[in-house]
């Protein structure tokens, strides 16, 4: 390949390029719609926060919180047989 042939392959690469760099900048961007958005919405919600503390129990305890435990009490330490 010559260096003419090379010269002329790489310019038509660039105009490709910007082209395609044109159309993305143009298109409207969609709203992203991650995880991290529902939680970042969620996590402004008591009901939210609560959940968290009921895992958080079961995690520790490997059982449900009995129905008198409320989040903010403490969990107690596993029983392990």
């Amino acid at each position: 390949m010559t260096t003419e042939e090379l010269a002329r392959r790489v310019e038509t690469l660039e105009t490709a390029v910007h082209e395609l760099r044109g159309q993305i900048e143009s298109k409207p961007s969609k709203p992203k719609r991650g995880i991290l958005s529902i939680v970042g919405t969620m996590a402004n919600m008591p009901e939210f926060d609560d959940a968290i503390e009921y895992g958080r129990y079961f995690r520790i305890t490997g059982r449900e919180a009995p129905p008198d435990w409320q989040p903010g009490d403490p969990i107690p330490e596993p029983e392990w047989e």
